[in-house]
C-alpha cells in the first residue's frame, strides 16, 4: 500500500508538470530531467528547478514552456505543492464518462465481497463495516464525477455553478482586477468542486439543483446512512451515545438498495444513458 501510494503521487507530480511545461505525460518520460530544490538554511523553499540532465529529444525541448539556457525552468513553490493535486484529480475524473457504468460495477464488487465465507464473527463484522463505508464512497464518487462532468461540458450549466454557489457570492473585487478573475474562473470553479464533500447531501442536493435545474430526489432515507458512516469511521462503530451502529447484511442490503433508488431516479431527471 505505501509503495501504491508513493507511485499514485509521483504519477500526479509528473502529470502537473507536464501540464506546466506545456508537453504531454508521454513527452515529460522522454527526457532526462531532475527537480532541484532552492531552499534556505532553515528549510524554507523559495522555488523549484526543472533541469535537463542528458540526452533529451530536440524536438520535446523546443515546445517546453519558460525554458531557459536551454536546460533548465524556475517553478513556484505553490505549483509543485497545491495545484498538482487538483489538476490529478480533475483529469481522473473527467477522463471517464460512464458514471452509471462504474457506479453499478463498484457497488456489485462491494456486495460479491459479502460472500465471502468468514469463520471468525469479529472479521466478519470489520468486513462489514469496510463495504458500508465502499457503497457511501461509491455514492460519493458517483456524485461528484457526475457534477463536475455534465458543468465542465456545458456552459449554461458552468454558468448556473458561478450563479448559484455561494463560494461565488462571497468572493469581492475591484472592477480593474476582472480580466485576471475571468482568467482563473474555471481553476477557481474546480476548486470549489472538487473540495465539496458530496456525503453531505442537503448541500448537493442543493448544488445539482440550482446547476441543473432539475428536482434532485428525496434524500432523507440515504442522508441517514450517511451519519452512521460518520460513526464507523470517526467514532470506532458506535453513536455518541455508545450505541453500536449495525452493518449486517440486512443493513448493507438495505443501503444498498435506498443508494440505487436515488442514484436511479437522480440518472432519469439528469437523462443520464450511460
Amino acid at each position: 500500500m505505501k509503495d501504491w501510494l508513493l507511485d499514485m503521487q509521483e504519477n500526479a507530480t509528473e502529470y502537473a508538470l507536464a501540464k506546466i511545461l506545456g508537453i504531454s505525460y508521454e513527452e515529460l518520460n522522454e527526457l532526462d530531467y531532475q527537480i532541484e530544490t532552492d531552499e534556505s538554511k532553515d528549510g524554507i523553499i523559495y522555488n523549484y528547478r526543472f533541469e535537463l540532465t542528458g540526452n533529451s529529444p530536440t524536438q520535446i525541448i523546443q515546445k517546453i514552456n519558460r525554458l531557459q539556457d536551454g536546460k533548465r525552468v524556475y517553478l513556484e513553490p505553490w505549483e509543485l505543492d497545491d495545484e498538482f493535486d487538483y489538476d490529478f484529480q480533475f483529469e481522473a475524473i473527467t477522463n471517464d464518462k460512464n458514471f452509471l457504468k462504474k457506479f453499478h460495477e463498484e457497488i456489485d464488487n462491494l456486495m460479491s465481497l459479502l460472500a465471502i465465507k468468514i469463520e471468525e464473527p469479529n472479521q466478519k463484522k470489520i468486513l462489514n463495516r469496510q463495504v458500508f463505508i465502499g457503497i457511501i464512497g461509491t455514492m460519493e464518487s458517483f456524485l461528484s464525477d457526475v457534477f463536475i462532468n455534465l458543468v465542465f461540458d456545458n456552459d449554461n450549466y458552468f454558468k448556473n455553478f458561478i450563479k448559484t454557489h455561494p463560494e461565488f457570492k462571497q468572493r469581492k473585487f475591484e472592477l480593474r482586477e476582472i480580466f485576471e478573475e475571468t482568467d482563473r474562473l474555471e481553476e477557481t470553479a474546480k476548486k470549489i468542486m472538487l473540495d465539496t464533500i458530496y456525503h453531505n447531501l442537503p448541500v448537493v442536493k442543493e448544488m445539482y439543483e440550482d446547476t441543473f435545474k432539475i428536482k434532485f430526489p428525496s434524500i432523507k432515507e440515504v442522508f441517514k446512512y450517511v451519519f452512521q458512516r460518520h460513526d464507523l469511521v470517526h467514532r470506532n462503530g458506535k453513536t455518541k451515545n455508545g450505541i453500536i451502529v449495525e452493518t449486517n447484511e440486512e443493513a448493507i442490503q438495505d443501503l444498498t438498495m435506498k443508494v440505487n433508488e436515488m442514484i436511479t431516479n437522480l440518472a432519469k431527471e439528469l437523462k443520464l444513458n450511460n
